[in-house]
């Protein structure tokens, strides 16, 4: 019986050996080549806020013209610049 495959075995470059742990640990997830090349995915963020404060948000964010997302983001992003500037 012939093989519908032309390489021969042992003919494929073997894979590079990660370096140590944490190298290891990023690459586990997929095998390199079915990696898609896109940005990360942003992480999720879920905060508990009171019928008062969420009202107040959405009213301010809509004043910017944000949605309360944005409004929130830029909140955090503003806070964390000054801190870096103090």
């Amino acid at each position: 019986m012939t093989s519908k495959f032309k390489l021969a075995p042992g003919t494929a470059s073997p894979e590079p050996r990660p370096a140590n742990a944490e190298e290891f640990a990023n690459g586990a997830g997929m095998v390199h080549s079915q990696q898609p090349q896109r940005p990360l995915k942003p992480v999720r963020l879920n905060l508990d806020l009171t019928v008062d404060l969420h009202e107040r948000v959405r009213r301010r964010a809509a004043d910017l013209r944000f949605t309360g997302a944005q409004y929130v983001r830029e909140l955090i992003l503003k806070d964390l610049q000054d801190r870096i500037l103090d």
